[in-house]
């Protein structure tokens, strides 16, 4: 199973202002005829509060579809700016590549973009390793037409999974501590796990410790208690059936929380040294799929503000009977 740190990074463009490179505008008349904006095209981290974040090492775009005619085959961070005529029209900036932790992701197949404009996405690939994904949104792209004051930003998420938990039968019959070994982003661990319930139809209830695997800074009282950069306020969770052979997608997680999920609210909190000895929250009681004996199989999942996840596989023991 894949462990990795979760991220959300931006790739952005930001317009530096016209620079009218000798070209004469047709007496002003708005129509764009000479005037040039240039673009500094860089990577940098996002400036969202609530993660530990890092960026991509290096990437490739292109610019095609301009009115004008005005088309780049390569822009890289190795030459990071370029020029667009002001008023163009149909312009856009495509992510081609980029590289993260040595890992140089490409464009899928089967979920490229399709229009290239704010809120399209994608999947992206590792070169070579298709299994490995991660997701990829188009943020912010160039006016239509170009106005020189926009900026261009891709985020892209990753899905992080987490230790496998399997319950064992004297944790279904009475609450048991059980210590994981697990890393990722959000950055938590099983301390513990109950089983409190059972549901008329047979649905398995627990309740589960997450400490913080990190650094835990903050503190609960004063609102700002985090988990390697991830505000406790800022996650939510969910529990479902694994019917996803054990590994999720950042896409499954995303459908998944579409349906709903239950946010850690400041009750469930826990500073260092309490419920979650490092610091983490407890989950309210969870209940499984009906008819838990022929449904073992469960997936909690992590979701810090919408964009990146950690998952546990959770495995109850089955009763056996031998005479």
């Amino acid at each position: 199973m894949r462990n990795s740190l979760a991220f959300l990074a931006a790739i952005g463009l930001s317009a530096c202002g016209p620079n009218f490179n000798d070209i004469a505008d047709s007496e002003g008349n708005g129509e764009g005829s000479g005037e040039v904006v240039t673009v500094s095209v860089g990577v940098s981290e996002s400036d969202q509060p609530f993660f530990g974040l890092a960026a991509a090492t290096a990437f490739s775009m292109s610019l095609d579809g301009c009115a004008s005619g005005l088309t780049y085959a390569t822009i890289s961070d190795t030459n990071p700016n370029i020029d667009v005529y002001k008023f163009d029209q149909g312009c856009l900036v495509k992510l081609n590549s980029f590289d993260y932790g040595g890992v140089t992701f490409v464009p899928s197949a089967g979920d490229p973009f399709t229009s290239w404009i704010a809120g399209d996405l994608a999947t992206f690939e590792e070169s070579g390793n298709p299994a490995n994904t991660i997701r990829v949104a188009v943020a912010t792209q160039l006016d239509n037409p170009v106005s020189g004051t926009e900026a261009i930003s891709y985020t892209f998420s990753e899905i992080v999974a987490g230790a496998d938990e399997a319950i064992a039968k004297t944790v279904v019959s009475d609450a048991h501590a059980i210590t994981v070994a697990g890393q990722a982003a959000p950055n938590f661990t099983i301390s513990a796990v109950s089983f409190v319930g059972m549901t008329a139809t047979g649905g398995g209830q627990f309740q589960f410790t997450l400490d913080c695997a990190g650094a835990f800074t903050g503190t609960v009282a004063g609102l700002d208690a985090a988990c390697d950069g991830t505000l406790l306020s800022a996650l939510t969770y969910n529990m479902v059936e694994d019917t996803y052979a054990s590994v999720l997608t950042a896409a499954d997680a995303s459908t998944i929380f579409g349906g709903g999920s239950t946010a850690v609210a400041a009750a469930q909190m826990n500073d260092p040294g309490g419920a979650a000895p490092s610091g983490g929250f407890v989950t309210l009681t969870l209940t499984g799929p009906d008819l838990m004996h022929t449904k073992p199989n469960m997936i909690l999942i992590l979701e810090a503000a919408g964009t990146s996840y950690q998952y546990f596989n959770i495995d109850v023991s089955t009763l056996t009977y031998t005479p």
